[in-house]
């Protein structure tokens, strides 16, 4: 997915924890082949060109994912990037009309969310999973505090903006900085967001951190009321930077 992956876990053997890793990592590699929208060979690559006309049901359930995000979003979370209400599908079979799908803004949550079910079915209670430092994944405490702690700072001047601690929970943080804007794209118009603005989400589902990250990003003060609501077990911080 184009990033670093870290993880540790606790208490766990070296034998078990190279098998889980290499579990993990296979599980990676499975999600990225099928959503990298710039490997040719992806599945959503070839949906996007036109190459294929049916979907695996792997695909399906991850879109139909998308669109109940985008319902509970407002349309804010938009994985067309424009318009999803022109994205309409059935159990197999797609008719994109033409939409250029991008996955970018939930990829890492679905993983995450199978990573930690993951962990949680190997009877992990304790673990840091790092996701290229903007989406990450805590479960249970560290082993010599009462929670593990990540430290936000502003990309813009470097100063510590906050320290996050986390407790069986996710955090997901969307922005820009200086060497990288305007990638989060506003659906009602096709136009890059560019405020020097910064979000972080903390929730116990991965995939509701990053996509609220995402949608906090384009919202007005009318739509975060309505996204608070959407979202009751998040925690929410806007920093203008």
């Amino acid at each position: 997915m184009g990033t670093r992956f870290d993880l540790l876990v606790c208490a766990v053997g070296a034998r078990a924890a190279q098998v889980l890793w290499s579990n993990i990592c296979n599980t990676l590699e499975q999600m990225d082949r099928m959503l990298d929208r710039f490997n040719p060979v992806s599945e959503v690559a070839r949906l996007n060109t036109g190459r294929i006309r049916s979907l695996s049901a792997e695909l399906q359930e991850v879109l139909d994912i998308c669109a109940g995000y985008w319902l509970r979003t407002g349309g804010l979370f938009d994985i067309t990037r424009k318009d999803f209400t022109r994205l309409h599908w059935q159990v197999g079979t797609l008719d994109t009309g033409g939409v250029d799908m991008d996955f970018g803004g939930i990829a890492k949550g679905l993983a995450l969310r199978q990573i930690q079910d993951m962990l949680e079915r190997w009877g992990i209670t304790s673990a840091f999973v790092d996701f290229g430092g903007s989406s990450i994944l805590a479960v249970g405490r560290h082993p010599y505090g009462p929670c593990w702690k990540v430290s936000l700072q502003n990309p813009y001047t470097g100063e510590n903006l906050a320290e996050v601690p986390l407790l069986d929970c996710s955090l997901s943080t969307s922005g820009n900085r200086p060497e990288y804007s305007g990638h989060i794209i506003r659906p009602a118009d096709g136009q890059p967001c560019e405020e020097r603005r910064l979000v972080t989400v903390t929730a116990p589902d991965p995939l509701d951190a990053e996509v609220l990250s995402t949608a906090l990003m384009l919202a007005t003060p009318r739509q975060r009321t309505a996204l608070k609501e959407q979202f009751p077990r998040a925690e929410t911080q806007i920093y203008d930077v």
